[in-house]
């Protein structure tokens, strides 16, 4: 019998194969199983007019492809760097026309990736998601007629990537992938591209992973090629085996300040005389995995609440018992308020955790990442995230909680960009899953700052619809006027919606606020009622619980100076 062939590979042969002008898909989420070894490759070689197709949450892998120009195209719903800020290749490339970007949702990716995982010619979505300016700017959306309800459909394409670009924790070396159950779409990139290629911590004999009970998340069968590489994902984590080295994004981001520093920054990570290996050596030992933090020192049950510590006590009341939902990237209020709702009113509440989508997590802290992998050791559940999208899409969720960069009077979000979108003044991460808003029941936004050029007349792009522009304006998308933005909570105010005329109202001010200060801090006329009272504080139950059950860290007494 002729012998199995393997599929190990060096990490120069591996990038060797990928030509100029391809299309690649980069695995990872966030700051977790980036292919960043694979993506300093493909500089050392000089790889050119290369088209991405990122994550949901992509960060690092993507933004440093940009800053070494090899991109010419991307398609993304979101770029950057959680608490550490904006990914500032991307932000530069695209507010200077260095690169086409075809402005995309988290829909438009997971269901044009489902699409050509399963061999289908496009995947039709509901019409209310074309709400989104996204169906504007990005010629790939197609409106097309459903030939069962003989309506309007909005319609993805398949996203197909030439190559898939992965890291795994453990493979064998016929490229069965073991990946850490963190958050992901690697399996979904996998499946729906025509090669993948990966780097892996540790290699492993077929016959001993067997033996282990370790099968593969991702079969051989879709793998072209394995590099083992232990230390290949970093900056990022590969979970279970080391952590985010946050210094070393610090260092990325400053370093892409000037022509100079970034020259210098390429040279010694990704230079031509420069090996993988005596790069990864370079970096010292392996970060340690996010731990649980200290326990603050406890402050008393009688010391003022924080502002983030009253939000989410806000936004704890805004959920009831037996709903569903969901905190997102950067979303610690939410996450705060929803467990507090849960230890309170709502028992029966459900909710996921970023990117992991854990289930109902018994966290005492808030982690640094809402997209962490310590969540799912203490949780419920798990959904996994192309899931995820799929209840989203379906109209499970009672709740979207939303940030933006603007909102208007009318509720509708952006998070794309300031300033026309051909000559943007301010690049913004993305869409992300605001394409979803109509497909919630409610939309509650939170801000930290509450300024006029965050409540502004109207928003410069509409990332996430909230009322359109009035009462019946949603009709052409078939969004009824039942659904849609019902609360918004800033560091100033709570904020509601007159149902009649749908635009947004006062509905109380937060202790030392006054309503001439909301007034002049916001960017059109906000609807006063005739008597407007006091937010009410956090119960002292509610603060024992915020800061000895929730928060043991204290983050919310950090967040907002």
């Amino acid at each position: 019998m002729p012998p199995r062939l393997t599929k190990t590979l060096s990490l120069s042969e591996a990038a060797a194969r990928i030509p100029d002008g391809a299309t690649i898909a980069l695995g990872g989420l966030s700051y977790f199983n980036a292919p960043m070894s694979l993506v300093r490759e493909l500089i050392r070689r000089n790889a050119r007019n290369l088209t991405l197709i990122t994550a949901a949450v992509t960060g690092i892998q993507a933004d440093l492809l940009i800053a070494a120009g090899c991109v010419r195209r991307i398609l993304t719903p979101y770029v950057a760097f959680e608490e550490l800020g904006l990914a500032p290749a991307f932000r530069r490339a695209v507010e200077k026309h260095e690169i086409e970007l075809l402005e995309i949702g988290e829909a438009f990716l997971a269901f044009g990736l489902k699409a050509a995982a399963s061999g289908a010619p496009y995947y039709p979505l509901p019409l209310a998601l074309a709400a989104s300016d996204c169906v504007r700017h990005n010629p790939l959306y197609r409106i097309a007629r459903d030939p069962f309800s003989d309506r309007d459909v909005l319609c993805v394409p398949p996203l197909v990537p030439d190559f898939t670009l992965l890291h795994a924790q453990i493979s064998d070396e016929f490229g069965n992938l073991v990946l850490a159950p963190a958050a992901s779409m690697d399996t979904l990139l996998a499946r729906a591209s025509r090669r993948v290629f990966a780097t892996c911590d540790q290699l492993h004999e077929s016959e001993a992973m067997i033996q282990a009970d370790l099968q593969g998340s991702i079969p051989g069968a879709f793998v072209a090629g394995v590099v083992h590489l232990p230390g290949a994902a970093r900056p990022t984590a590969s979970p279970g085996l080391y952590g985010v080295d946050r210094a070393d994004f610090k260092r990325y981001a400053a370093a892409m300040k000037s022509d100079d520093t970034r020259r210098s920054y390429f040279a010694a990570c990704a230079g031509a005389a420069v090996t993988e290996a005596d790069y990864l050596r370079s970096l010292g030992a392996l970060p340690p995995e996010d731990a649980a933090p200290a326990a603050a020192a406890s402050a008393p049950l009688e010391a003022p609440a924080s502002k983030a510590e009253l939000i989410a006590a806000v936004l704890a009341r805004a959920v009831r018992d037996g709903e569903f939902t969901a905190a997102g990237t950067g979303c610690w209020e939410v996450a705060a308020g929803l467990r507090l709702a849960q230890l309170t009113h709502a028992p029966n509440l459900t909710f996921t955790l970023g990117g992991t989508a854990a289930v109902n997590h018994r966290l005492p802290y808030l982690p640094i990442s809402i997209n962490t992998e310590q969540a799912l050791v203490a949780c419920e559940a798990r959904i996994e995230l192309d899931d995820l999208f799929d209840l989203e899409l379906a109209g499970q969720f009672d709740v979207m909680f939303a940030s933006a960069l603007q909102i208007d009077r009318f509720g509708n979000l952006n998070l794309t960009c300031i300033g026309p979108y051909d000559q943007p003044v301010f690049r913004g991460p993305g869409t992300v899953g605001l394409e979803f808003a109509p497909r919630a029941r409610r939309i509650v936004a939170f801000f930290r700052q509450h300024t006029k050029n965050i409540f502004v007349e109207k928003v410069d792009f509409v990332s996430g619809i909230g009322y359109g522009t009035g009462p019946g304006s949603r009709a052409q998308w078939d969004i009824p006027d039942s659904v849609g933005p019902s609360l918004v909570v800033t560091n100033l105010a709570v904020l509601d919606y007159d149902p009649r005329t749908l635009q947004m109202r006062l509905q109380s001010v937060h202790p030392g606020v006054s309503i001439s200060e909301v007034l002049a801090n916001t960017g059109f006329e906000l609807h006063v009622p005739a008597s407007v009272p006091e937010t009410p504080l956090p119960a002292p139950e509610e603060l024992r619980l915020l800061r000895t059950e929730i928060d043991r860290g204290a983050m919310l007494r950090k967040l907002i100076s």
